[in-house]
């Protein structure tokens, strides 16, 4: 008998169909809970009686659908639903040529024509070698839409070869591009009173070729935070002595009508030829993310650490990484194994963690004796420790965001390390050790300026300084001792009228003073003081005073774009401080672009070349808007 109601469980599809066209009430419908994709906007998986239907439903047909949960989204993008899309057109725009044409979800032709792409990108990835990512790329895309323009123009008669053109004159159209754009920028950086450089210089491996990076950081005048990319040039000096390294700055930005000076800030890393670089006629600040990638590089590489648990630990997974990337076993495993590269921000916690997640895959494919090794690594103390080291991991990648100011989080994301590093009762025996190293080395290694204080106090949830309440006080002098240097600045004709007001008003009450019985109330206040008082307080009183609170994901600079006429010198100051970046990585990811550029399949690319195919990356997108 049960065996008998198990079967009347699962229905057919005619039975379902009868039922749903009915709106059977035994009848109901829910989308499954791991499913993402935008097709299953008009469908939902059935169920009877509260038992899934190996079935779903199309709400704009009714339709009932065979599916299963290894079919994925194929049976919702063949279905050619006979309710057909309205073709939707504005006034406000100009119909396109595909509001003219059977929408792609009730066509026929539209699965056969996608399989027909889909077989060409394979072949284009196979034939000319490229990666399957390539056919995702924005470049790509825009290619893709032009030939699609074109064939709308032109017909398919017309054969791709009399469109495309020859690689030589790609080549030589490079630079058109690349100096229309940078014509463009240079017209930008024009206006600029207040910008930001950060700069650093770096080796091609394939050619040995030495390369300095340049990038651009300001706030526009609609509040947006601009990043761009100003060279990745040939450093053609014969060394790297500072006097060099600063003529290889300055005569780029002359190229954009840009100078250093007292008031310009530059980020760059921390080694010593790049602070005597700029020691003068330009504020120099340190990368925060070198210093912090430093600290944890030196934890687990340096003898004098007393590290010895973590230090054995990182030798023995390294080394099992090394052997399996060597012997070529990486593909027998469920995700890349990353190596550690001291070149590389977070670079032993990425080795560390995908360590830990194919953690129990490694015994299937490592050689006896790589497997002594792996049964030394501990999973609990590996665990304990890529759970430590994530929060630095996670600084790094906020103080690393090109989108949005990262300098204000320096001084609270730096304490925040620094409580994370106090020794627990439940701590691992292999972090103890790490921990007080880091605590140690934290405060005084990973050094911070009087601009980061400044740029903390900017922000209206920062300004308490409940992180280190002992450093509030030296905050609000500098930026106050910053606000006077800005109304020193500006003139003030009405100063002298308000200094005599308060003369008049003090004269007052003077004269209003007897020797009477009445002498011991106060005075009542007139109108002029209230208005006095008011005088008296400053902007930087006011904003001080203010409580104000935003949203901890809002940007910062709509904060400041929203109150620029209540503090307008303090928004000047904001303007300018914000646009500091924490770190250089901006140029750092320059190096990565500059990797995918020059390959064992261009090593004859002209320096020249390369730069202007790295600005053309860097910048099109943002210049173009």
């Amino acid at each position: 008998m049960s065996s008998t109601n198990s079967e009347k469980l699962v229905l057919s599809k005619a039975e379902l169909q009868s039922l749903v066209t009915s709106n059977d009430p035994v009848i109901s419908f829910k989308k499954p809970t791991n499913k993402r994709s935008e097709c299953w906007a008009n469908y939902s998986q059935i169920y009877h009686a509260n038992i899934p239907q190996d079935y779903i439903i199309c709400f704009q047909c009714k339709s009932v659908l065979r599916w299963a949960k290894d079919h994925g989204t194929r049976v919702m993008t063949h279905h050619n639903c006979s309710k057909n899309k309205p073709v939707v057109t504005t006034q406000s725009r100009q119909r396109t040529i595909s509001s003219y044409c059977t929408q792609p979800s009730s066509s026929k032709e539209c699965p056969l024509i996608q399989k027909r792409i889909t077989e060409a990108c394979v072949e284009y990835c196979a034939v000319d070698v490229r990666p399957f990512e390539s056919v995702a790329g924005t470049g790509f895309q825009n290619l893709a839409k032009q030939l699609i323009d074109a064939g709308a123009t032109l017909g398919t008669s017309i054969k791709v070869s009399e469109l495309l053109p020859h690689p030589s004159t790609i080549s030589r159209n490079v630079e058109h591009v690349y100096l229309n754009l940078k014509k463009q920028l240079i017209s930008l950086c024009v206006p600029l009173e207040c910008f930001c450089i950060t700069c650093d210089f770096w080796t091609a491996k394939i050619t040995g070729i030495h390369y300095g990076g340049i990038s651009l950081h300001y706030i526009d005048e609609q509040s947006q935070l601009r990043v761009f990319t100003l060279s990745c040039q040939a450093y053609d000096f014969e060394t790297q002595h500072a006097i060099n390294l600063r003529s290889f700055v300055n005569k780029v930005l002359q190229e954009y009508g840009l100078y250093l000076n007292d008031d310009v800030f530059i980020v760059t890393d921390n080694e010593n030829k790049m602070k005597c670089a700029f020691k003068d006629d330009c504020k120099r600040i340190g990368c925060s993310a070198h210093y912090l990638n430093k600290i944890l590089q030196l934890a687990f590489t340096n003898n004098n650490a007393n590290c010895n648990s973590a230090q054995s630990l990182f030798k023995l997974v390294r080394a099992i990484i090394t052997n399996i990337r060597q012997s070529h076993k990486q593909s027998l495993l469920s995700i890349c194994l990353v190596n550690y590269s001291d070149t590389r921000f977070s670079g032993i916690y990425l080795m560390f963690n995908s360590f830990m997640k194919i953690y129990y895959e490694l015994p299937q494919i490592l050689s006896d004796e790589q497997k002594k090794n792996y049964l030394k690594v501990d999973r609990d103390s590996l665990e304990s420790l890529c759970i430590y080291m994530k929060k630095f991991f996670d600084v790094i990648e906020k103080l690393s965001c090109e989108k949005t100011p990262t300098i204000h989080l320096v001084i609270p994301y730096k304490q925040l390390l620094i409580n994370l590093s106090v020794i627990n009762d439940n701590d691992d025996q292999l972090i103890i050790p790490l921990k007080k190293y880091i605590a140690k080395e934290l405060p005084d290694y990973w050094v911070v300026n009087d601009v980061h204080f400044i740029a903390t106090m900017l922000h209206p949830n920062l300004k308490s300084f409940n992180h280190t309440p002992h450093q509030r006080y030296h905050a609000e002098a500098l930026l106050k001792s910053e606000f006077d240097k800005y109304q020193e600045l500006q003139q003030q004709p009405s100063s002298s009228n308000n200094n005599n007001k308060r003369q008049q008003i003090q004269q007052h009450k003077n004269t209003q003073l007897a020797s009477s019985l009445d002498d011991i109330f106060d005075s009542p206040t007139s109108p002029d003081e209230l208005q006095d008082e008011k005088l008296a307080k400053t902007e930087f009183d006011r904003y001080i005073e203010d409580n104000t609170k935003i949203d901890k994901d809002m940007n910062i600079l709509i904060y400041w774009k929203n109150n620029k006429s209540s503090y307008p010198t303090l928004a000047k100051i904001a303007k300018r401080i914000l646009s500091i970046p924490a770190t250089n990585t901006s140029v750092e990811r320059l190096f990565s672009d500059s990797g995918n550029t020059i390959t064992n399949r261009r090593t004859r690319l002209q320096t020249s070349k390369v730069n202007q195919l790295l600005f053309i990356r860097r910048n099109l997108s943002v210049l173009r808007e």
